[in-house]
């Protein structure tokens, strides 16, 4: 951790405890029970957390039982009642390290007091509606409520997220504005937002008409969404080992020609080491620098191949930064040397500059790698004349989208099948298994993009990979 997020987490601590401090709860005596019960509640709702995509944060329905909290209770019992839950919650359930448990424990109690603030200035009782006598009856009651439910759950989502997003940007060294963007603001993380604020009326709701078996009912559900959701991260899994399946299996397909393709540069450093061997014999040494030259670069040639060949392997799920314009280079040199793209042309035109996405670099090289040598072999087959692949890459700002095209010269894919190319088991080549372009599909998908080919009559075929700039992730999670 860096001095200065060190600094911001102390700060963030400090600040907390003085409002903790100021803000004690006068009627402890009182309704030390509700207050015990609702930290119950709120610790619960910690339970229903999911891993976001990338696998470096959570999701859960804290939000939902924090502003029900301070709807409820008011300023000081909220800020009590979540700082203690989320603090539990951290450390005994989502077992976090206890630094980011404090902070987060912090910075919710700082967001619930200053949301509270702001909706006790819109004429809502800053001791929250259990304190406020005749607040339940009547329409124009719940009318009046608007304003300051839209105020409290507006100040809530702007100060967790800026706090969060301060810890988040100084630990990944992205900017504050990129966190922003990156991390919260596109479509689907603010319908999730969304989605748990507007439920906390409904709590409230549950609450004051039938009491804690109202929280109960309301629970219920949600927890039947939470593990239905469960089960579809748990098959997301299950998905990957076929993708590591398939990626294995296009390994062993070009492991025979990268093979071969090292020992040709095994020959050529055996037969200057000879060359070298024979040389210093006859006390000749006109002609080391060059025979060492060319040992030197068929080595660095090997090492760069072994390299690419163990990072395609790989088998753990890597969401982390990655530049697509290098990984289309990676890919392009990994297959360049194979007998299949002898005679190949190749023309790359990728944007300037980094072309920065969130994604598993092995998985994305799998599917160029698969377009690739299927672009070759297509041409192979049909004995093309001009064997040209095209590879190029766009950034679409306007989308929030990054866009890789490869092309080829081959034969094309007839109409009446171009619809299936992506479906397990459908192959146009004698030996082929049916699995490359599914897996792809399904690689993409994962990534939030999509894949889409097409085949204008004489023109070859050309596939269309687009990814969402977007990610998910970071030090500290979101409420």
């Amino acid at each position: 951790m860096s001095t200065r997020l060190r600094i911001y987490v102390t700060f963030v601590g400090l600040v907390a405890l003085t409002m903790l401090v100021l803000a004690f709860p006068a009627d402890l005596e009182l309704h030390w029970a509700h207050y015990g019960g609702w930290v119950v509640i709120c610790v619960l709702a910690e339970t229903m957390w999911l891993r976001v995509a990338s696998g470096e944060g959570t999701v859960t329905m804290a939000s939902t039982a924090g502003v029900a909290t301070a709807m409820l209770w008011g300023f000081g019992p909220a800020m009590y009642i979540v700082a203690a839950s989320t603090l539990i919650a951290d450390l005994l359930i989502l077992r976090k390290p206890w630094i980011r448990a404090t902070f987060n424990a912090a910075q919710s109690a700082i967001t619930i007091g200053l949301a509270v603030f702001v909706w006790s200035l819109l004429g809502a009782p800053l001791g929250g509606l259990e304190s406020a006598v005749g607040l339940r009856q009547g329409e124009a009651t719940a009318m009046r409520l608007v304003p300051p439910i839209l105020a409290l759950l507006g100040t809530y989502w702007l100060m967790n997220r800026a706090l969060v997003t301060v810890a988040v940007a100084w630990s990944s060294g992205r900017s504050y504005l990129q966190v922003w963007r990156e991390d919260w603001i596109y479509a689907e993380r603010l319908l999730d937002d969304l989605a748990a604020f507007f439920l906390s009326p409904l709590m409230v709701i549950s609450f004051q008409a039938v009491g804690y078996m109202g929280v109960i009912l309301f629970y219920i559900p949600l927890r039947m969404v939470n593990e239905s959701t469960r089960r579809y991260l748990e098959l997301r899994g299950t998905q990957q080992q076929l993708i590591h399946s398939a990626r294995m299996a296009a390994k062993g397909e070009i492991a025979a020609e990268v093979g071969h393709e090292l020992r040709n540069q095994l020959v050529a450093i055996s037969g200057r080491a000879q060359m070298l061997r024979r040389d210093a014999e006859r006390d000749v040494f006109a002609n080391v620098q060059r025979h060492a030259d060319i040992i030197l670069e068929q080595s660095k040639r090997m090492e760069v191949m072994s390299k690419n060949l163990m990072d395609f392997s790989g088998r753990e799920v890597k969401i982390e930064r990655a530049d697509l314009n290098e990984l289309v280079h990676k890919s392009i040199e990994f297959v360049r040397s194979q007998n299949r793209f002898d005679g190949v042309e190749w023309d790359v035109r990728l944007t300037e500059g980094e072309l920065a996405a969130q994604v598993d670099p092995g998985q994305i090289q799998q599917v160029l790698l698969n377009l690739l040598m299927n672009a070759a072999d297509a041409m192979n087959e049909k004995g093309t004349r001009r064997k040209l692949i095209g590879v190029t890459s766009h950034l679409d700002e306007r989308r929030r989208s990054l866009r890789i095209v490869v092309t080829d010269t081959g034969p094309g894919i007839a109409g009446s099948v171009i619809g299936r190319v992506f479906d397990p088991h459908f192959t146009t080549k004698p030996d082929g298994h049916g699995f490359g372009l599914s897996t792809s599909y399904r690689i993409i998908e994962n990534h939030h993009g999509t894949i889409e080919a097409e085949s204008p009559p004489g023109h070859g075929a050309t596939f269309i990979i687009t990814l969402p700039m977007h990610a998910q992730g970071g030090w500290a999670d979101a409420a």
